[in-house]
């Protein structure tokens, strides 16, 4: 299976190709030939993708031909998709990153992870409608359960159900007196 690094890689490169692609579909609507090169130019990234390995330059090169095409032809254009800020480019790609690994993963893996993350919603919920909960506890359970949610976006089960139990565990703590 492909590393972190490789699937967050693909999972950038594949998120710029849709959105620009999308975009890219919506202005070449009449025109045969750029329709034509615009499909190869997916074609061709779909294919780097698919290989074994995925061949990430190739696909690269079709990314960056479809950018330089969209800058040349519609630089001004109103609705020319531009590049997030980094918090929310690496957001969207995150969920793709996230769809990569969970289809490389195998299926009673999934459920596993299904099941963890299940537990971690509803012990997440259950604590943060507990009443009186003191403000540095709630903190610290927003923190973990940020912590277990990483873990299962990495894969790492033991690790995800580890720190769910150390959210319960904080959440269970009657907040101290101040001395």
């Amino acid at each position: 299976m492909a590393g972190l690094y490789e699937i967050w890689q693909r999972a950038e490169v594949s998120r710029r190709l849709d959105v620009l692609s999308g975009f890219v579909a919506m202005c070449v609507a009449g025109d045969d030939d750029a329709r034509r090169r615009l499909a190869q130019l997916v074609a061709g990234a779909d294919a780097a993708f698919s290989a074994s390995p995925p061949d990430l330059v190739v696909a690269s090169e079709c990314l960056d031909e479809l950018v330089w095409w969209a800058d040349t032809e519609w630089a001004g254009h109103p609705y020319r998709p531009v590049e997030g800020r980094p918090d929310e480019a690496d957001r969207q790609t995150r969920d793709y990153a996230k769809d990569l690994r969970h289809a490389a993963l195998p299926v009673h893996v999934r459920d596993e992870m299904g099941r963890i993350e299940l537990s971690l919603e509803v012990g997440f919920l259950a604590l943060c409608r507990q009443p009186g909960l003191d403000c540095r506890i709630r903190e610290d359970i927003f923190y973990i359960a940020g912590r277990a949610a990483m873990a299962l976006d990495l894969g790492h089960l033991e690790a995800a159900e580890r720190e769910i139990r150390r959210m319960e565990q904080v959440g269970s703590l009657e907040p101290r007196e101040s001395r």
